[in-house]
């Protein structure tokens, strides 16, 4: 039996397109739906993909939204963001009861960065007994600057890491036999993401925010006011159409429900299958 990857979505939220995608107004991004942008909003999903490894078991990479939100996240970030929307029923803990799972079954769980729109279902995992993988440079950061919430990071989503296994990862690794933890760095200090192989789809890429969306590529690279290291920002982007173009890799961006196919340097916008019993194999 092959590798498998399941694409959940954790809800979503809207915000302005500008704040993730700006070209100086040099082209715009190319949306395939169109509920995508509402009175001028991006109807931004949360998404978080599982993988089921033959050796591993179950791996989940990122877990949206906190279902304390309303409680934690500060008003400054409340009034940027709309997450009305983002109820229990959506996030991940229900939404992995919905397929048959439960945080008990999974034995690792990679955050490619720790910012409360992708960490706040982490804490679901803390009695759980996985081993959070997190980049050492992400862990340091935010150990050593964040108090309690600030710059979209809250410490109670991830301040369990501290005590629970965990596996503090750097560089490009293969963590597992054909995953490899990619360090994507830019949009937050350690932000990385996975690159899978499958026995039929190929090479798959998931960037986290190291790439908000499928055509963030290209001429020029959309970037975005809320990366923390712009000069790494771009060299990322760059590192990432360059593995994707040699590995003919399926790219799963951080908040787009199409991704980017290259077939021999060519790139193909490519829907992503997030349907209930979908699997990539």
């Amino acid at each position: 039996m092959g590798i498998k990857i399941h694409g959940m979505r954790l809800g979503g939220f809207p915000v302005p397109l500008e704040m993730l995608f700006d070209t100086g107004g040099a082209r715009t991004t190319q949306r395939l739906d169109d509920g995508d942008i509402v009175n001028g909003l991006y109807q931004c999903p949360s998404l978080s993909y599982i993988i089921e490894h033959p050796d591993a078991g179950l791996i989940a990479f990122e877990t949206g939204v906190s279902t304390n939100w309303s409680e934690e996240w500060l008003s400054d970030w409340t009034d940027l963001v709309d997450l009305s929307g983002i109820t229990p029923e959506i996030c991940i803990e229900e939404q992995l009861k919905t397929r048959g799972w439960g945080p008990e079954d999974f034995g690792h769980v990679i955050q490619g960065h720790l910012h409360a729109d992708h960490a706040g279902g982490l804490r679901v995992f803390e009695e759980a007994g996985a081993k959070i993988v997190v980049h050492e440079d992400e862990w340091r950061y935010c150990v050593g600057n964040i108090a309690d919430a600030d710059l979209f990071f809250i410490r109670a989503d991830w301040n369990f890491v501290s005590r629970a296994p965990q596996m503090l990862v750097y560089g490009d690794q293969e963590i597992f036999e054909d995953v490899w933890t990619i360090s994507l760095p830019g949009h937050t200090p350690g932000q990385m993401g996975l690159l899978v192989r499958l026995d039929s789809t190929g090479w798959v890429f998931l960037t986290s925010d190291a790439m908000y969306f499928h055509d963030t590529i290209g001429e020029p690279t959309a970037t975005s006011v809320v990366n923390m290291l712009p000069e790494d920002w771009n060299n990322s982007i760059a590192k990432i159409a360059q593995i994707a173009a040699d590995r003919d890799a399926f790219v799963l961006p951080g908040h787009d429900l199409v991704g980017s196919q290259y077939t021999e340097s060519v790139v193909e916008a490519k829907r992503i299958d997030f349907a209930p019993g979908a699997v990539y194999e």
